[in-house]
């Protein structure tokens, strides 16, 4: 069953940042500001007890995720997505150890309760470009903002293992928006772009020095689940 919070237990919606307030301004206020009152510990009964997919084989395809407080019906944004097309780097482009500082970022942030933007994100990391011709992209830390350590060794057997990802006949690629045009790059490009952030909004701020506040020494796991 979907369970319903009491209004004691509704948690306060984050307010939009100038770039949400640009985007979706057109939308109604009162959508804009009703966070979800999904339960993540609902949405397992309710995707057995409800399959979403005509082939039910399929079921295992996906997983089903609560809203955070800073979600919104209307918002179409993904984080990982801005970040690549912010950069205007394709999927494959990107090395290994630079998804590592993306996911890791997102979810510290999220586990914490602030949302991770793309402001924040290039506040902290620049774009590093390998020396000598198009290789494979990745991130690094401005100097003073520190909050990872950087991966003892660079994966590198990745490089020489990869496929295709095609539509099926009938069937609308996932990368393309309704006007047909990729969420993000979808091959390499040879202008990549490094977006630098000089100044935060109030609530980024507050997000940061948080952040970088937070002790080091944090348990090293060998895998890290995403």
């Amino acid at each position: 069953m979907w369970k319903k919070k009491s209004c004691q237990e509704v948690k306060v919606p984050h307010p939009l940042d100038a770039a949400e307030t640009c985007l979706y301004g057109w939308v109604e206020e009162a959508v804009l500001t009703q966070p979800s009152v999904v339960e993540s510990d609902s949405l397992p009964e309710f995707h057995r007890n409800f399959p979403l997919m005509e082939d039910s084989g399929a079921e295992g395809d996906y997983v089903l995720e609560a809203a955070g407080p800073s979600d919104r019906v209307p918002f179409r944004a993904d984080f990982q997505r801005d970040v690549m097309t912010r950069c205007r780097v394709a999927v494959s482009q990107l090395h290994l150890n630079g998804w590592g500082f993306i996911l890791a970022f997102e979810k510290v942030c999220l586990h914490y309760d602030f949302r991770p933007t793309i402001r924040l994100f290039f506040y902290i990391y620049d774009v590093h470009f390998p020396p000598g011709g198009y290789g494979y992209i990745s991130f690094r830390e401005r100097q003073g903002r520190k909050l990872f350590d950087s991966y003892e060794d660079s994966i590198q057997e990745f490089k020489w293992h990869y496929f295709k990802v095609l539509a099926a006949c009938g069937k609308r690629a996932f990368w393309l928006e309704h006007e047909n045009k990729p969420f993000s790059w979808v091959y390499w490009n040879p202008e990549v772009k490094d977006f630098t952030v000089y100044n935060l909004e109030p609530l980024e701020m507050a997000a940061f020095k948080f952040l970088v506040s937070l002790p080091s020494g944090l348990p090293k796991r060998s895998i890290f689940y995403l």
